[in-house]
């Protein structure tokens, strides 16, 4: 797992998105009292090529690259401090974001990376950096995809349970989260509903009584550590990703796990994770497994 005491990376692009992040990583470092620590891929290392129709594709300066990387590095360091004047803060540039995100991680408590904008229905493209970090990196990754609601406006942790091991890291980085913030925490296992009741209309069937003993036993153990969380547990019927979506509907967090490391990279993230990361609308980290 990830070091406590690390600092919280963010991605800069100078984007509102990446800004918004910003936002989310400075109450994070706060709360954990770690510095923060801005990193910007500035993709240096694309070169000429013959593109089609024969044209040439001009090669970027790399003089002109590196000032606009230490630009907007400089920008969203005022704004850091602006905003938290007495977290400390650090910048990095580096040719490849993902690469320089990935690196990051191997030291950091948290990664947080904005998400592009919602589109009509909900949904928007997650991006090439922010899955490809998401997927591999050694901390928990936070894609902030729409604002944290706060303990003012009820709001709460969610996290996503299921039989395997891996949740228990997810539950992990839940409940430190919910302490830290003083937010009560949800802990939602999603159970598939019966399609066959469905097209029959009649009534379903309660959950199976093992489901409820997976989510029982999945938390007992957080139960008795953090004590000052507010628990509340519940087994939906539901798709995963939509029960999830659902359950995390102007929450402050929505955390998923992540396949272990050692997993064929197209298969990371899985469906679940890859299903909220573009559907949620409040943010959601992606937590890696302890076990890899």
């Amino acid at each position: 797992m990830a070091p406590e005491d690390g600092p919280v990376v963010v991605g800069v692009d100078g984007s509102p998105e990446a800004d918004t992040a910003l936002v989310w990583a400075l109450d994070e470092a706060r709360s954990r009292g770690v510095p923060i620590r801005l990193v910007h891929g500035a993709g240096r290392d694309r070169t000429l090529s013959m593109a089609e129709l024969y044209a040439y594709v001009p090669v970027p300066d790399p003089a002109q690259v590196e000032g606009v990387a230490r630009r907007l590095l400089a920008e969203a360091a005022t704004r850091a401090h602006d905003l938290a004047p007495h977290v400390l803060v650090t910048t990095h540039v580096h040719d490849d974001p993902v690469s320089a995100l990935l690196e990051e991680s191997e030291s950091a408590s948290t990664v947080a990376l904005g998400s592009r904008h919602l589109g009509a229905l909900g949904s928007a493209v997650l991006g090439s950096v922010g899955g490809a970090v998401a997927a591999r990196a050694a901390c928990p990754v936070v894609v902030v995809r729409g604002p944290a609601a706060l303990a003012a406006e009820s709001a709460a942790v969610v996290v996503g349970v299921n039989a395997g091991e891996e949740s228990q890291a997810a539950l992990a980085f839940g409940f430190d989260i919910a302490s830290r913030r003083s937010l009560p925490l949800h802990a939602v296992l999603c159970w598939h509903p019966d399609r066959l009741a469905e097209m029959l209309w009649r009534a379903e069937p309660p959950a199976p009584t093992r489901v409820e003993a997976w989510l029982s036993e999945a938390v007992a153990g957080w139960r008795e550590r953090y004590p000052e969380v507010r628990l509340h547990s519940a087994v939906v019927r539901d798709h995963p990703v939509a029960g999830l979506v659902a359950a995390s509907t102007a929450q402050h967090l929505l955390v998923v796990a992540a396949r272990g490391r050692r997993s064929f990279a197209g298969t990371l993230l899985g469906s679940v994770s890859q299903g909220v990361l573009h559907h949620a609308t409040c943010p959601v980290a992606v937590v890696p497994s302890s076990t890899g």
